[in-house]
């Protein structure tokens, strides 16, 4: 019924992430590679809730969150706190810009889901925004964690679930990662290349279940169906842990090939359940999770650069937000769909959205346009 993408304040280039990188102690070995590492990423610009990365855009009394010797060390309450500092206010702005979308008010929503993998708190993000936007202190609250960027296709399933169940109900998903606070450098591969992709965000969606055919709103997305799949031999592809120095992710440089392998058949067998094949969708929403995802998601599934404009697009202005990354792109696709509409045209009439769980899990939505 409506949706809204929000993110910290302050945006920082691909080139001042490597600045940071390049002078940063611990990255001795790997010096050498990071400028390509972060050139080839095909990312531009990203979001940073900690002002380390952006000192220009420092507001006055906003000291850098990390020690100015650059070793990024820092006990993970720590980081921790200052995930709930920041994303406390960026939820109740993206979640309230969501209602606001949605035409509905807070006393109406029935079902609170909140997904990140980069902030465990108890009392947690649902308790805040109860007291912040105002929502019934009787909602159903259900919390969501560690399923990486494939996340926002867990809550919305959950968000479904209790929107079918319960007429007349709404539901309000949201998805926060901040993964800036949990920045390290390493002096290896995968540290440079996760601080070369990583970056915050937030998308919030309000959901209302609707009989098939009943609903008349123009455009809106319809959520059709929810499907997920375990690949099989992936299970080093995405690994998430949480240590002394923060939540961390390994990314296996198989990832790409078990995505560009598997796609093709989930795809497949998620459209052949409705009767539809790959020539009947007219967008591709896929996770921009790095240049390899989408390229061999891209192979995997035959799917052209023009398919996967919405994607790079986001990839390209925000690099990888985990969960929200994936609302980001449909909220490009559902924009282009209200401008031809308001032009007079047909607009688009549905497509698919997927993203990568850890196992490696594909995790998707179909859609319909309305």
């Amino acid at each position: 019924m409506g949706m809204a993408t929000g993110n910290p304040p302050s945006r920082a280039s691909q080139e001042q992430a490597l600045q940071v990188a390049e002078s940063c102690p611990e990255c001795t070995s790997i010096k050498p590679v990071l400028a390509r590492i972060y050139g080839n990423s095909r990312i531009d610009y990203r979001y940073m809730a900690v002002p380390d990365f952006t000192p220009e855009q420092r507001l006055e009394g906003d000291d850098n969150f990390f020690d100015d010797d650059l070793n990024f060390r820092m006990p993970v309450e720590k980081r921790l706190d200052k995930f709930r500092e920041v994303a406390v206010p960026l939820v109740t702005d993206v979640c309230a810009r969501a209602l606001k979308d949605a035409g509905v008010q807070a006393s109406e929503i029935g079902k609170l889901v909140v997904v990140s993998s980069t902030g465990f708190l108890g009392p947690g993000l649902d308790c805040s925004l109860i007291k912040t936007l105002g929502l019934a202190r009787s909602v159903d609250r259900s919390l969501i964690g560690f399923m990486g960027c494939a996340a926002a296709m867990n809550g919305f399933r959950v968000a479904n679930d209790y929107a079918a169940s319960h007429p007349g109900k709404l539901a309000l998903m949201v998805c926060v990662e901040i993964s800036s606070v949990h920045t390290t450098f390493d002096d290896n591969v995968n540290d440079a290349i996760l601080h070369a992709i990583f970056a915050d965000g937030c998308a919030a969606a309000v959901i209302s279940g609707e009989k098939p055919g009943s609903a008349k709103a123009k455009g809106k997305f319809g959520i059709v169906d929810t499907h997920g799949w375990l690949m099989e031999g992936t299970e080093d592809g995405i690994t998430l842990s949480i240590n002394e120095n923060g939540i961390s992710c390994i990314l296996s440089k198989y990832l790409p090939q078990y995505i560009a392998k598997n796609m093709g058949g989930y795809v497949e067998s998620f459209l052949g359940m409705h009767n539809l094949q790959k020539s009947d969708m007219d967008f591709w929403a896929i996770h921009p999770g790095g240049r390899r995802i989408i390229e061999e998601a891209q192979n995997g599934l035959g799917l052209s650069e023009e398919q996967a404009k919405y994607s790079w697009n986001v990839l390209s202005n925000y690099g990888n937000m985990l969960s929200p990354s994936v609302m980001f792109v449909l909220e490009l696709i559902l924009n282009d769909h209200k401008k031809a509409l308001a032009k007079g045209e047909r607009g688009l009439k549905q497509g698919i959205a997927f993203s990568f769980s850890p196992g490696v899990g594909a995790e998707g939505v179909l859609i319909k346009v309305m």
